[in-house]
C-alpha cells in the first residue's frame, strides 16, 4: 500500500518534468525557425534581448538620431570661415581708417567728397562682414550641439549594442550546457548564430567607438 502511495506522489513529478522538457523543446525548435536575432529558446534572456534591440533600434538605426559627426574637417572649415571672415572686416576697417587719414589731409573739396563717399561705402561694407561673421559663429555653434548630440547618441548606441551583444554571449554559454539529445542538434544551430550575431555587435561596437573618437576631434 505504501508502495503505491509513493508511486501515486512521485507520478505528479515525473510528468511535470515530462511537460517542461516538452516544453523546453518546443522553445528551442521554435527559436531555430525564428529570426536569428530573435531566436532565444530563453524567456528571460529573450525578453532582455528585446528590450536592448530596442535601443539599437531608436539609438543606433534612427535617420534622426545621427551617430556619425563626418569628418572632422567640417569643423575646420567652420572655424576657418569665421577667421576670414574677421579677417575681412579688420581689412575693411584698416582701409577706413586709411580713407579717413586721406580725407582730414585733403584740401580738394571734390577730393574729400569723393572720399566721404567711399568711407560710407566701407562702413556698409564692414556692416555686412559682421554679418557673415555671426552667421559663421552660428554656424560654428549648430556644428558644436550637432556634435556633443551625436556623441550623446553614440554612447547611448554603444550601450546598448553592448547589452545585447552579452545576452547573445550568455545564451551562448547555455546553448554550449545543454546536453538533452533531442535539443542538443537545435542548440548545435543556435550556438552557430549566437556566434554571428555576438561577433556582428562587437564589430559595431569598434565601428561607433571609431565614430565617437571622430567626434571628439570634432569638436570646436
Amino acid at each position: 500500500m505504501r508502495r503505491n502511495v509513493k508511486m501515486i506522489i512521485a507520478l505528479p513529478f515525473v510528468l511535470g518534468a515530462s511537460v517542461a522538457l516538452a516544453d523546453k523543446l518546443s522553445d528551442f525548435k521554435d527559436a531555430v525557425s525564428t529570426d536569428y536575432c530573435e531566436s532565444i529558446p530563453y524567456s528571460d534572456l529573450r525578453r532582455d534581448r528585446n528590450n536592448g534591440g530596442s535601443g539599437v533600434t531608436d539609438w543606433c538605426k534612427n535617420p534622426s538620431q545621427p551617430v556619425s559627426c563626418g569628418s572632422d574637417a567640417i569643423t575646420r572649415d567652420f572655424k576657418d570661415k569665421i577667421e576670414k571672415a574677421r579677417k575681412n572686416v579688420d581689412n575693411l576697417k584698416d582701409k577706413k581708417r586709411n580713407l579717413e587719414d586721406q580725407k582730414s589731409r585733403a584740401t580738394d573739396e571734390s577730393e574729400k567728397n569723393r572720399l566721404g563717399k567711399e568711407i560710407e561705402q566701407a562702413d556698409k561694407d564692414i556692416y555686412e562682414s559682421g554679418k557673415l561673421v555671426d552667421h559663421a559663429v552660428a554656424d560654428l555653434e549648430t556644428r558644436k550641439k550637432f556634435v556633443e548630440n551625436t556623441m550623446d547618441n553614440i554612447n547611448k548606441c554603444i550601450d546598448y549594442r553592448r547589452a545585447v551583444m552579452n545576452v547573445f554571449a550568455t545564451a551562448l554559454d547555455k546553448v554550449r550546457g545543454e546536453t538533452d539529445p533531442d535539443i542538443v542538434p537545435l542548440a548545435r544551430q543556435l550556438r552557430d548564430r549566437y556566434e554571428v550575431e555576438k561577433r556582428g555587435h562587437e564589430i559595431q561596437i569598434t565601428e561607433k567607438g571609431n565614430a565617437l573618437s571622430t567626434c571628439k576631434d570634432s569638436r570646436p
